[in-house]
């Protein structure tokens, strides 16, 4: 478990759990989003390899969606969990960590699970002026959580981040969203808009999650946002790198 720290915006404040190694500067920050009545702890651990990413001098945050106070604003998945109002806090964790630990402000990366993915998804529109890479475990595009390309909010139509889109069965990975349709929606805008999309479908259901979909790709998530920082060009992975699961492809 990270350690508990506080941040304020907009006139309200939240807990994060923090994972960070010695200030050396020049390391990483990974914003994270858990899922509905999940835990940061319970998620971060095995989607990423945290010592390595410490290790980097970076950080990883997981925000306590329980612990926020002040207004809530617009919701980003429908689900009454995580809303636009939130992203404010990111703004801050990311200020903080160049101020204090001198990270590479083109290593700022955000992923999440679920309510947590869409809200991911959000962010890679909404703070596509800072956000590198994402990673996004059962999310993808819906309606309400995302803009339409060159439709704000999205912050900087010249820099579409470089995304995994990780998710299960058409049917199967499904709670109110079909979480495989939201994010092949997903992956097409990206695609249309001339960005960079790794399809990671393994077949299973929503809480495969746990078992599957971030075990699986906890040996190359953190290698994939070192690999892609702010704004690379070219795309470094013409073919994936060997690590990554046999069901994942370049869209």
């Amino acid at each position: 478990m990270g350690n508990t720290v506080s941040f304020s915006a907009g006139g309200g404040t939240i807990q994060a759990q923090v994972w960070a190694g010695s200030p050396t500067g020049g390391g990483p920050i990974i914003i994270y989003w858990n899922g509905t009545a999940s835990s940061p702890g319970a998620e971060i651990p095995l989607a990423f390899n945290v010592s390595a990413v410490t290790a980097a001098g970076g950080l990883i945050v997981g925000f306590v969606s329980g612990s926020r106070t002040g207004s809530t604003g617009a919701d980003t998945g429908g689900d009454l969990y995580w809303y636009s109002t939130d992203v404010p806090f990111a703004d801050q964790a990311v200020a903080c960590a160049i101020q204090q630990y001198k990270i590479d402000p083109r290593q700022i990366h955000v992923a999440g699970y679920s309510a947590g993915a869409l809200q991911t998804v959000y962010m890679w529109g909404a703070r596509s002026g800072y956000v590198a890479s994402v990673i996004s475990y059962s999310g993808g595009y819906i309606a309400i959580n995302a803009p339409q390309m060159g439709d704000a909010p999205f912050e900087n139509s010249g820099n579409i981040a470089p995304a995994i889109a990780a998710h299960g069965a058409v049917g199967s990975d499904n709670l109110i969203v079909d979480f495989a349709n939201a994010s092949t929606t997903w992956e097409g805008m990206i695609k249309s808009a001339g960005g960079f999309s790794i399809d990671c479908n393994d077949g299973g259901n929503h809480t495969d999650f746990f078992t599957k979909r971030a075990p699986g790709l906890e040996p190359v998530a953190w290698q994939f946002f070192k690999d892609h920082p702010y704004g690379v060009k070219p795309e470094p992975y013409t073919s994936l790198p060997s690590g990554f699961p046999s069901y994942c492809k370049i869209d």
